[in-house]
């Protein structure tokens, strides 16, 4: 039979609490003086009378307590069954935070336990040194060439659930420009956890590395692979683990924030992921045999606007050139902003640089993945690989003839790419954390020290080391070297012809890292990178675009970060 409280026990449950503690938990010599102050406190609550309070303590009395067992000596004294006697205490226990703070502080439980409200954070703040043997010039685009201070993420957010089984999370980025203010934001109903449904602005379900949360990457920066990942977007997803062990997730979702990144149809892209962990699944502790598959594709729209990077004046033939970005990579570590740029050619317009074009391009994708991750203990090896292909066209009313995948039909420029990614990394917990610990639903948390650092000789926190080897590789060359035979560009880059390929359309990157895991809230990362291209490379850079741009084949980056999280 289910036990429930009388209604007016139910209003004073933290002092049953506290008379159940007093008489359950202290030695049989001091009963009699924690019982007084909490029958005092009943008594001036309304939850005994004052008769009851005399007849009480005449039994403590009168009667000896040594040896008498608590439940008994409550039975005795108050008239109850001792059955309920325990079953009150143990209603009351749980139950006695409701409508209270949190204990971290940082949240509250509703007065009825079925409502939470919790605060977030998160800060990642990083200094960078970056060697790439370019004389740095003072323009946008060189910038991201420059050694730096950077703060990476600052985010405040919320979450919690409305009930036990709709939770939900609104999370804010402080750190760019204000379209993106809202990070996170969704409402997730889970009735059943084998069915769930979540609206809103969320993750898709997409990369064993993009679905870690930020807060416990293995590096500061995720792989190249990671750039080709929708990552957040608005949409509806339908989710859920049928076995422990086993984890999907399928989502529609638009592109961008508003309906001019979406076409026609609400939706137009659709997201979906499986996974599997067989550890779990044949209940081998220690242990991570995670396997996964992702499918990403569908069609959005991009703006083609005129580059304020073109280098050519406003008497230039090529004034009024728009463009839009198909594919562009970032090498690892956060160092140039395009080591490989893709872009389509819309058509001609009249104003000042910055200015949008009449039309938008449109953009069929279509991007595979599988992944992999191996963990035993502190030792963790994972990897990914990811397969993209685009085909953009937009209308280009000046459009010429070009070679290497981008072509005119039926006046509209018509670009083709394909592209693929992978890496593959080694991470070791120096301090013997097991990664199983952290692995949950089909993805990665922080790590949590087995002892957190308090000061010198006060805990050693949590240390790891690893090291991660990462490529991208596009079948459309990018922009050759001048006067090497043979290294030609593939589009002609300026006024001519709209759409264009520029810098190495192949890179290699080498990440060593070392973290310091403080506690479960804070953590230092060291990182060094290594970059080579195939085809060298220069900042797409607005004062040297008329000039002799000065190339390089290689790329250094040393970055620390402090975090924290709450």
């Amino acid at each position: 039979m289910t036990y429930t409280l009388p209604p007016h026990l139910r209003r004073h449950r933290l002092t049953l609490a506290l008379l159940s503690s007093a008489l359950f938990a202290t030695p049989a010599l001091a009963i009699s003086e924690d019982a007084k102050v909490v029958l005092q406190l009943l008594v001036t609550k309304g939850v005994i009378t004052q008769k009851d309070y005399d007849d009480t303590l005449s039994a403590l009395e009168s009667k000896p307590v040594e040896g008498v067992p608590p439940v008994q000596f409550v039975q005795d004294a108050l008239g109850v069954k001792a059955t309920d006697v325990q079953k009150a205490a143990d209603y009351a226990q749980k139950d006695a935070k409701n409508g209270t703070v949190k204990p971290s502080g940082n949240g509250t439980v509703s007065a009825d336990g079925q409502s939470t409200f919790n605060f977030t954070a998160v800060a990642h703040f990083d200094a960078r040194l970056v060697n790439s043997n370019i004389t740095q010039v003072s323009d946008k685009d060189a910038a991201s060439g420059a050694d730096n201070f950077e703060l990476r993420r600052a985010r405040i957010g919320i979450n919690g659930n409305f009930t036990p089984n709709i939770n939900y999370e609104v999370l804010t980025n402080l750190v760019g420009s204000s379209p993106n203010l809202i990070h996170r934001a969704f409402v997730n109903y889970s009735y059943d956890q084998a069915a769930q449904v979540r609206l809103g602005r969320f993750k898709q379900p997409f990369s064993l590395e993009e679905l870690s949360t930020a807060n416990g990457i293995d590096f500061m920066e995720r792989s190249y692979g990671n750039q080709l990942v929708p990552s957040h977007r608005l949409g509806a997803m339908l989710h859920g683990e049928p076995k422990k062990g086993i984890t999907y997730g399928v989502s529609v979702y638009q592109d961008g924030f508003n309906e001019i990144s979406n076409t026609q149809n609400i939706g137009n892209l659709t997201a979906a992921r499986a996974s599997m962990n067989l550890a779990e699944l044949n209940d081998i502790s220690g242990a991570i045999l995670h396997f996964g598959a992702a499918v990403d594709k569908g069609s959005y729209q991009v703006t083609p606007s005129q580059s304020a990077d073109s280098g050519f004046t406003n008497s230039s033939s090529s004034t009024g050139q728009t463009r839009a970005t198909v594919l562009s990579y970032r090498t690892e570590n956060r160092g140039m902003t395009n080591a490989y740029r893709a872009q389509i050619g819309g058509d001609k317009i009249s104003g000042t640089y910055g200015g949008l074009a009449d039309n938008a391009a449109d953009v069929k994708k279509n991007l595979t993945g599988i992944e992999l991750a191996l963990a035993k203990n502190a030792f963790k090896f994972q990897t990914e690989y990811f397969n993209a292909s685009y085909d953009a066209t937009a209308l280009n009313y000046t459009a010429a003839g070009t070679t290497n995948g981008s072509a005119t039909y039926g006046g509209k420029s018509h670009l083709n790419l394909n592209t693929k990614a992978n890496y593959y990394e080694f991470m070791y917990n120096i301090t013997g954390e097991s990664w199983s610990e952290v692995y949950k639903a089909g993805a990665l948390s922080t790590i949590k020290p087995k002892s957190n650092f308090n000061g010198i000789g006060k805990g050693t926190g949590a240390w790891q080391t690893g090291i991660r080897f990462s490529q991208y590789e596009v079948n459309l060359p990018g922009s050759g070297t001048p006067g090497v035979s043979g290294n030609t560009k593939s589009i002609t880059d300026g006024g001519l012809n709209g759409s264009r390929a520029e810098n190495s359309e192949i890179a290699k990157t080498v990440t060593y890292g070392l973290n310091w895991i403080l506690n479960p809230n804070a953590r230092i990362m060291f990182n060094y990178s290594t970059t080579k291209f195939e085809r060298p490379v220069y900042y797409l850079s607005t004062i040297n675009r008329t000039a002799t741009p000065e190339y390089t084949n290689k790329e250094n980056v040393f970055s620390v970060r402090s975090q924290f999280n709450f």
